[in-house]
């Protein structure tokens, strides 16, 4: 899932639109996305909200940076 969210960008409005090829396999199967495919929270791509998905994993590596933040020794 990591390098798939590195094939898009989030917009000023929220939206993710893919800037190079991508591919995530996921319970529901395998998604592909094209380039240039935009992608808004409540719009189902292949059965997924895919901006929804991504929005999700940002909140999951924010989270992990500042975990990893906090195992830091003090300096």
């Amino acid at each position: 899932m990591r390098d798939f969210i590195h094939s898009f960008v989030r917009e000023a409005d929220g939206a993710w639109r893919c800037i190079e090829p991508a591919e995530v396999s996921l319970a529901t199967g395998r998604i592909q996305v094209s380039p240039g495919s935009r992608f808004v929270r409540g719009t189902r791509f292949m059965g997924v909200d895919l901006a929804q998905l991504l929005d999700d994993e940002l909140s999951r590596d924010k989270a992990g940076d500042r975990r990893h933040d906090q195992r830091r020794p003090a300096q």
